[in-house]
C-alpha cells in the first residue's frame, strides 16, 4: 500500500450542527431523482426520426425575459476584479465546500464535481449488474472520459465496498494534440493520454 494514502475510513454523519431547515434542504436535493421504466415488451426502442421536431417554433415569453435579464448582468461583469468575482461565487455556492470535505474524510483520488457525482449514482442505484459480479469479474468502458475522475470514483467505490472482482477498465477521451479539436475545449491535465502515446511511440520503434 502506498505509505502517502490513508486508510478508508467509515465516516459517520454528524448532522447535529445544522439546522433542521438547512437539513430539510439538502434532503430535497437528494431526492431529485429520476427512474425510467422499461417498456412492457422489454425492449427499449428510440422514436422514429420523422416523429422528431414535428411541432412548430414556439418562443416562451418567460424565458425570453429571463434571458435578457442574465444576459444584462453578464453584460456587467466585464470590468469586475476576477479574484473578487471567483470569492463571491465561491461564497455563494453552498455546494463549494462538499468536495474539499469528501477528498479530506475519505482520502478521495482525484477528487472532483464529476468524482462526487459517479459516486452518488454508484450509491444511488445498482448501477453494478449482479450477473456481471457472479464470475467475480468486472468490465467497464468509459467515454470522454479525461481526467479520469469517473474511473478514480469506481475504482474508490469497488474497494471501499469491498466489491469481490477483478475490474477491467478501458477509457477514450478527445486527443488534446490532433489538430481537429479546439485546444481551447481540451483538458489541460495530460497525464493519461501522455503516457499512452508515449507508449504507442515506444511501440511504433520497435516495429520499425
Amino acid at each position: 500500500m502506498n505509505k502517502c494514502k490513508k486508510p478508508y475510513v467509515d465516516q459517520t454523519r454528524n448532522l447535529e450542527k445544522f439546522s433542521p431547515e438547512i437539513l430539510s434542504e439538502i434532503e430535497k436535493l437528494f431526492e431529485k431523482k429520476f427512474t425510467y421504466t422499461k417498456p412492457v415488451n422489454n425492449e427499449w426502442q428510440l422514436p422514429d426520426p420523422s416523429d422528431a421536431f414535428t411541432c412548430d417554433h414556439k418562443e416562451f415569453s418567460s424565458l425570453l425575459a429571463l434571458k435578457d435579464s442574465m444576459n444584462e448582468v453578464k453584460n456587467q461583469l466585464s470590468d469586475k476584479n476576477l479574484d473578487e468575482w471567483h470569492q463571491h461565487t465561491s461564497f455563494t455556492n453552498k455546494a463549494g465546500k462538499i468536495i474539499p470535505h469528501v477528498k479530506k474524510s475519505v482520502n478521495a483520488e482525484l477528487c472532483t464535481q464529476a468524482w462526487c457525482k459517479f459516486h452518488e449514482i454508484l450509491c444511488s442505484f445498482p448501477l453494478l449488474p449482479e450477473e456481471a459480479l457472479q464470475d467475480g469479474e468486472l468490465n467497464s468502458v468509459h467515454l470522454c472520459e479525461a481526467p479520469g475522475a469517473f474511473i478514480a470514483s469506481l475504482n474508490h467505490y469497488l474497494k471501499s465496498h469491498h466489491v469481490p472482482c477483478d475490474w477491467n477498465w478501458v477509457a477514450n477521451t478527445l486527443n488534446p494534440y490532433h489538430e481537429a479539436n479546439d485546444t481551447l475545449t481540451m483538458i489541460m491535465d495530460d497525464q493519461l493520454s501522455k503516457l499512452l502515446l508515449l507508449d504507442l511511440v515506444s511501440q511504433a520503434g520497435r516495429r520499425c
